[in-house]
């Protein structure tokens, strides 16, 4: 799965802001997955609640980019990470970054989540937002929805969003 895929900034003349963060340990990380810190190490963001941005890289301790995948295997977006890890990710942590990702369920199976100024947590897994968990515009959830992603390249199903609850402004 895809997870989230970077489409813009909702200000022209922006970018992302990256940040590079040690992974914890012994967890898979794939580019695009929600992260969040837990203590000093970066984490799946998880259900609900603040998190950090979004996985866009990973570069080793040495500072040179990873070229497996942490088993041995050819590096295809997916690394996963060693006990006592000092693999980094590359984190984009923009409030501004906007990002396409696919719902859990078909958008509108619950009211409003087809609309945009509405809120969605993710999955547990990180890399989808979770339809059923959609919340009206004004009540807070981890992503504000833009609407459904008009890119007939996007995934089906899919939403942009930005983050809405950042461990950077609690």
């Amino acid at each position: 799965m895809a997870g989230f895929v970077y489409k813009g900034n909702r200000y022209a003349n922006q970018g992302r802001v990256l940040k590079e963060i040690t992974l914890a340990s012994s967890t898979e990380f794939t580019i695009g997955d929600a992260v969040k810190m837990s203590g000093a190490v970066l984490a799946l963001w998880g259900n609900g609640g603040a998190g950090l941005g979004i996985l866009v890289g990973f570069r080793k301790a040495d500072g040179n980019l990873v070229t497996d995948n942490g088993a041995g295997d050819d590096f295809t977006d997916t690394y996963t990470t060693p006990a006592s890890n000092t693999v980094k990710g590359i984190v984009d942590i923009s409030l501004n970054s906007l990002y396409s990702v696919a719902a859990d369920a078909a958008l509108g199976t619950t009211t409003g989540s087809d609309r945009f100024g509405v809120n969605f947590d993710c999955v547990a897994a990180s890399n989808q937002i979770d339809e059923s968990s959609v919340q009206a515009a004004g009540t807070t959830a981890s992503f504000f929805s833009e609407g459904a992603d008009p890119d007939p390249q996007a995934a089906s199903n899919s939403i942009i969003v930005s983050i809405q609850e950042s461990q950077l402004k609690i």
